[in-house]
């Protein structure tokens, strides 16, 4: 059976390539019997631990049992060249080897692959291979990561044996053995180490990208790329091919140019340095556990799929915790474009609990050269952790995305961080160091490091104040369990939700009220708790099978992209324009002078579609909301350039009626729009939809006509009213000016089947949306809007999102008495696209908002080219919004609308 038969080790290729993987024979006997079984037990697929449901076994080794496989291998012809190389990738955790019964040697540890040089054992092109496995998993002080043999919580199941890829090779009599790469990017440089395995020529031919040279085997050599380099980093992961030439060895690789650093931003906080400049590594704890195959992934690309979906949710780094996985996950994620923080794996004796989890509740700092106290009291088992730690990063020094390592987590197996800290310096100078994450800081590498579950979490002043970079190296934790989707009854996270709305939109709180400020205010860091659920732990952004992503991933996306903005200059920047200003200059391109936000509309819109660069793309409208105590009106007059969009709406507020006047004209023929807002009047004449809109004394006029439906009311402009006006620049080719006027006072009549209702005075509020500009052809957006009065003032709530994420510009306002007090912050919109009529909510440093809608207006529309889903609901605001003052002000039962629109235009 053929079983994850991809190369495993893609940072040094050969072509000699046999893959072992496959149906083996295992047998389970005492620990002190040596000699081979004389009876199987049966069949179990390698390289999935017999543990693992996939190995097809089902049983746990234990500590005073041995575990033996057993294969028969028939090479090739043509494959022996001088030397047969059998590589493990990793065996867990003891294991001894044999060839047609001569011993080959064997391996300690149960994390880092190791080869054996089986040429002289060889007697034809047929063998019989034999493998003995002991593993003690947690009765030891060996290194075991989250094993146990009783498994709960944050503890997992116990593994062992054979679980990564069995393969053998063949190679000349002088070979590569290790290929060393490391980018130099201040001096365009790399300096490449081949390390031959046996006597080899003196020198070695390499080639990087376009340049090649001869280097001296053995020994640092600089290669120099050249006066231009392309950088690697998560947004564009460029990676050089490599190719080595030793004698009649051939192999390949690749290098990413990156460099790793701390340092100061512009406001002095101290921040992680990707190529030199400020990067915010926003992550996820990933635990590399799989419901069917424990520590091996069942597929290639599966490893493929968690890295992807923590892209799309708009992380930057995953911290691989407290395990070593198979090189074909750190070469996913050096192509894809994933930072990488790598622990090492833990052991020790049993843990105290006073040591490594009283910490989470109080802080509590420990000296840890006391080693018994952290169950570190065998002179071995640290000595072996020293080895292993070296054997790791001497394995992992050339993946470009390793950006941090980390040999301490909470205390499990600590000793003398301060010295580990400053020996992985010294084996890699190149890469950062959280010495000790979570608690009992040494006070020594590269980070302040935190872990925050069952707290509010705000950066300390000392932590702010440290020299070192300000990390939150673990925190959120929350659980919601997905019926159909779990590992067992139990339930374990650090807060529970029953429901995935809940979930979100309290994820979603986290990060905006907590991660935010502190990212603003220097946080260098952030870890979330955790990418997928393991086992009894239903805290994962997926479910543990992978099948059910938790969250809506544009919103994520969006969270995430707001953490680096804040992380780049904190609030949006936003520049006020007070005298008038044309929104294009003349070839059609954005005017950046246009760009800001206004309290009157001051921009001028008339160049819009015209000059060399201004055609296509062009969208012009007016839309009016009116709200009254027994109804919601909606006018739009538009023009998308090749067609004009026009209709009224209506909705009976008493009966849930609406009733949908809609037209479509070709070519925009059927719509007059002026130029410039107020420049003349807006009319669509077509045979179902009839509106006009125009200005006239103290406010403007809306009349409508349609089948069922008349319209004539006035939207009155106060003496002193304000509205917002907003530039969101895209591009210089691709901008929107719109103008969102809220709380307007409306009076006049509805009419439906010619039956009159009265539009109240003092009850009723009209809403303008005014657009003109130049729009990508795909978009999403999120608007919201409330008029009404709360303790005697006139309130206007205007919000928005999505749309404007990541250009620098918002929509967001709040209205008081006709006073606009602009909200220059991105948002976070929380809301359930599987419920629509359930709570939505707006949050924000300014706003902390919830729409409770009684009405979905939905439409989807789809011709191919023109594609439009919306879900408007309509409902009430409540909650409070701070002015610019710094007063909060409430808002209670202020009726409006929330949406979210996907336009392909």
């Amino acid at each position: 059976m053929s079983v994850l038969t991809e190369y495993p080790r893609p940072q040094l290729v050969r072509d000699s390539y046999l893959n072992l993987n496959g149906t083996w024979e295992h047998a389970f006997t005492d620990a002190g019997d040596w000699s081979h079984p004389e009876v199987w037990d049966g069949p179990i697929l390698v390289p999935f631990s017999p543990e693992a449901p996939l190995s097809g076994v089902g049983r746990t080794l234990q500590p005073d049992e041995a575990l033996w496989y057993r294969r028969t291998v028939v090479l090739p012809d043509g494959f022996v060249r001088d030397r047969v190389l059998l590589h493990f990738g990793a065996v867990d955790q003891d294991c001894e080897v044999w060839v047609d019964g001569a011993p080959v040697g064997g391996h300690r540890g149960g994390y880092l692959p190791f080869a054996l040089d089986v040429t002289d054992a060889l007697t034809g092109p047929g063998f019989e291979l034999v493998v003995r496995v002991r593993d003690v998993t947690d009765t030891s002080f060996r290194s075991r990561g989250k094993q146990k043999l009783d498994p709960g919580g944050i503890w997992y199941s116990a593994q062992s044996g054979i679980w990564q890829t069995v393969w053998l090779e063949s190679v000349p009599r002088q070979w590569v053995e290790q290929l060393v790469l490391t980018p130099h990017l201040d001096a365009g440089e790399v300096e490449v180490t081949v390390v031959p395995a046996a006597d080899a020529p003196a020198v070695a031919r390499v080639t990087i990208g376009v340049v090649s040279e001869e280097v001296p085997v053995g020994v640092p050599t600089r290669v120099w790329l050249g006066a231009e380099v392309r950088t690697w980093s998560p947004e564009d992961p460029f990676l050089y091919d490599v190719s080595v030439t030793l004698g009649e060895d051939e192999v390949t690789s690749y290098v990413g140019m990156r460099s790793f650093g701390i340092g100061p931003d512009r406001h002095g906080h101290v921040r992680l340095l990707l190529n030199g400049e400020p990067y915010l590594h926003a992550g996820l704890l990933d635990q590399g556990y799989w419901p069917d195959g424990l520590y091996t992934a069942p597929t290639d690309e599966a490893l493929v799929h968690d890295i992807r979906t923590a892209k799309e949710l708009g992380f930057t780094m995953l911290r691989k915790h407290i395990k070593v996985e198979p090189l074909r996950w750190y070469h996913h994620c050096d192509r894809l474009g994933m930072l990488v923080w790598q622990d090492m794996v833990n052991g020790g004796r049993s843990y105290r609990h006073a040591v490594v989890t009283a910490p989470v509740l109080a802080p509590v700092k420990l000296a840890d050269h006391r080693h018994a106290l952290f169950g570190r009291q065998d002179d071995d088992g640290r000595a072996e952790f020293v080895d292993e730690l070296e054997a790791t990063v001497h394995l992992l020094r050339s993946v470009p995305s390793i950006a941090v390592w980390v040999p301490f987590n909470e205390g499990w197996g600590q000793f003398d961080a301060a010295e580990a800290a400053a020996w992985l310096k010294e084996l890699d100078p190149t890469r950062l160091v959280d010495h000790a994450s979570g608690w009992h800081d040494q006070g020594a590498g590269d980070m302040v490091s935190r872990h925050v579950y069952f707290r509010r979490y705000r950066l300390s002043r000392g932590d702010a104040a440290d020299p070192r970079a300000a990390v939150l190296s673990e925190y959120g934790g929350y659980s919601h369990r997905v019926p159909g989707h779990t590992w067992s009854d139990a339930e374990f996270g650090y807060r529970k939700y029953a429901d995935r709305a809940a979930f979100q939109a309290a994820f979603l709180r986290l990060q905006e009220l907590q991660i935010g400020p502190a990212v603003r205010d220097g946080l260098a860091a952030f870890v979330y708790t955790q990418l997928a659920d393991v086992e009894e732990e239903t805290n994962g952004l997926m479910t543990y099978d992978r099948r059910e992503l938790k969250v809506d991933p544009d919103a994520v996306r969006a969270s995430n992209e707001r953490l680096r903005q804040r992380f780049a200059g904190g609030a949006v920047s936003e520049r006020e324009i007070t005298e008038a200003v044309s929104l294009t200059l003349p070839d059609g391109r954005l005017n950046p002078a246009a760009v800001g936000w206004t309290r009157t509309p001051v921009i001028s819109t008339d160049g819009i579609g015209r000059g060399r660069l201004g055609r296509g793309r062009n969208k012009r409208w007016e839309y009016w909301a009116v709200t009254t105590p027994t109804h919601v009106v909606a006018l739009v007059v538009s023009d998308i350039d090749y067609a004009a969009v026009h209709g009224i709406w209506l909705l009976d507020r008493a009966t849930g009626e609406a009733i949908a006047h809609d037209a479509i004209g070709v070519l925009g023929r059927s719509a007059t729009l002026p130029g410039t807002l107020g420049a003349g009047p807006a009319r669509s004449r077509t045979k179902a939809v009839r509106i006009d809109i125009e200005e006239v004394a103290g406010g403007t006029r809306l009349r409508a006509q349609g089948e069922r439906v008349r319209i004539d009311v006035v939207a009155h402009r106060p003496e002193g009213h304000e509205c917002l006006g907003v530039v969101v620049p895209w591009t210089d080719r691709l901008f929107q000016y719109t103008v969102k006027d809220v709380a307007r006072p409306a009076t006049g009549s509805v009419w439906v089947d010619g039956v009159e209702s009265v539009v109240p005075e003092g009850k009723s509020w009209a809403t303008l949306d005014h657009g003109r500009g130049r729009w990508p052809y795909d978009i999403r957006w999120n608007w919201g809007a409330g008029s009404g009065r709360v303790d005697g003032r006139v309130i206007g709530i205007q919000v928005g999102g999505q749309w404007t994420d990541g250009t620098g510009s918002v929509e967001n306002s709040l209205l008081v008495d006709g006073r606009l007090s602009k909200i220059s912050e991105e948002l976070v919109w929380t809301y359930d696209r599987d419920d629509w009529l359930a709570p939505w909510t707006v949050t924000g440093d300014r706003v902390d908002l919830t729409f409770t809608p009684f009405h979905l207006k939905e439409s989807v529309t789809d011709v191919k080219v023109f594609a439009s889903k919306t879900h408007q609901c309509f409902g009430h605001w409540s909650g409070r919004v701070r002015d610019d003052d710094g007063k909060w002000v409430r808002v209670a039962d202020v009726v409006g609308w929330a949406e979210d629109v996907h336009n392909r235009w």
